[in-house]
């Protein structure tokens, strides 16, 4: 919720110097085309404040706004109306100074706070796929896989801890696998369609796909070297 634009007040937050801040503390990603995403560590905070926060009734959802803000009732009225404050800005709010909580460093003030929360909603959904692979979406993998004819397609999760385990170790396993097979990485609740064509139920997987077609397929954590080894035995 920002502050309102009366004469002799701060000048507004610098929107540039706090999106640099969120990446910093690793409630934003950045890809190297300059796609924002929202980190997963911060979706699963929202997440939290979503259950608690997104379908309140509009009287309890203004007290808490109002409660949040140190205001009365009919300001935070107001404010709501005026700013179109909305309940994923406000959840975004909470979950950033839980975010910065836990990363232990020091809560940005309400106005710079709420700023940041404008920012969080309006860039990406968070996504599993490790910066250090392409993320193909559902629509997508059809072109990918007619023009490489051989291919390795891992599908990811958010809050998946065998995930994080295999992300940790995604440079390793990125840099055992062949010079001429293509790469890339999907999510797989958002990827209904891939999952099916190649039976995929759970995350993470390592699907091999030569002239598209599946010749081998893992479920569950797997650490680099039998990746490599998976994927030498596929091709």
């Amino acid at each position: 919720m920002a502050a309102d634009p009366t004469p002799g007040a701060p000048e507004p937050p610098d929107t540039e110097a706090l999106l640099d801040r969120l990446i910093d503390v690793g409630a934003v990603r950045e890809d190297d085309d300059g796609t924002l995403h929202v980190s997963a560590a911060l979706h699963d905070i929202v997440d939290l404040y979503a259950q608690s926060y997104g379908d309140l009734p509009e009287q309890e959802f203004t007290e808490a706004v109002a409660d949040a803000f140190g205001l009365d009732y009919s300001e935070a009225v107001r404010r709501i109306d005026e700013q179109g404050v909305t309940r994923d800005e406000f959840v975004a709010y909470l979950s950033l100074r839980a975010h910065f909580e836990d990363e232990g460093e020091p809560v940005p003030g309400p106005v710079e706070r709420a700023t940041m929360a404008q920012i969080v909603t309006e860039i990406a959904p968070a996504t599993p796929v490790p910066q250090a692979m392409d993320e193909l979406a559902d629509d997508e993998v059809e072109a990918f896989l007619a023009a490489n004819d051989r291919a390795v397609v891992f599908v990811w999760r958010l809050r998946c801890h065998p995930c994080d385990q295999m992300k940790d170790e995604i440079e390793a396993t990125l840099s055992a696998l062949p010079d001429d097979v293509a790469v890339a990485g999907i999510d797989g609740e958002e990827a209904p369609d891939f999952r099916r064509r190649f039976d995929v139920d759970s995350a993470p997987a390592v699907v091999c796909v030569a002239d598209g077609e599946a010749v081998a397929v893992e479920t569950g954590y797997q650490p680099s070297a039998s990746v490599a080894a998976l994927v030498e035995d596929a091709f």
